[in-house]
């Protein structure tokens, strides 16, 4: 399974179909899927987290059948697609609520967005953040850094988005609890 966000537009890929010579194509290193243990929260299943497969912009040209190969070869079956800024609270719930469900089928499942740093560190992140009540932001970002370098959450808003999530997450689910005649009385 593919999720891709509501809004997204398959025209908004940097992927192409024009072709890379096959000396360039065994230059390319392989995909990097790295691989989130969620035993930091008590789970027992991993998430990949990677760059776009099969990116062709400026100067990257990566294959994307070598790429789709990758993801086969590492037995990937969900692949979630980030595009765009700091997600909205709504969309990124709806995400993680579609990740956990992956995630507890037991479906091996990666993450990614352009470079595999920021706004899929920072779904992992919150991921993190709601699968344990002890789970710190700053021990989010330096788990996240330590398994896919500095660059990991990327941008003031992502940052705040992220430090801001639990108490943002709590609200959102305190207001979905609210019966409909309270609601309406209001």
């Amino acid at each position: 399974m593919v999720y891709l966000p509501d809004a997204m537009k398959t025209t908004e890929f940097d992927s192409s179909d024009e072709e890379v010579g096959e000396e360039e194509q065994q230059q390319q290193p392989p995909l990097e899927i790295s691989w989130l243990p969620l035993t930091v929260v008590e789970c027992s299943q991993f998430l990949g987290i990677c760059a776009l497969p099969g990116c062709r912009y400026k100067d990257i040209r990566r294959n994307l059948q070598r790429d789709m190969g990758e993801l086969q070869n590492q037995g990937v079956q969900d692949v979630f697609v980030f595009y765009g800024g700091v997600p909205e609270l709504e969309q990124c719930c709806q995400i993680l609520e579609e990740l956990q469900l992956s995630i507890h089928d037991n479906r091996k499942t990666v993450v990614h967005c352009y470079g595999g740093l920021g706004r899929s560190a920072l779904i992992a992140a919150c991921l993190l953040l709601k699968l344990s009540v002890t789970m710190t932001p700053g021990k989010a970002i330096d788990i996240l850094r330590q398994l896919r370098g500095g660059g990991a959450i990327q941008t003031v808003k992502q940052y705040n988005f992220l430090h801001e999530f639990r108490e943002k997450y709590a609200a959102h689910q305190e207001s979905k609890d609210v019966p409909l005649e309270r609601s309406l009385s209001r």
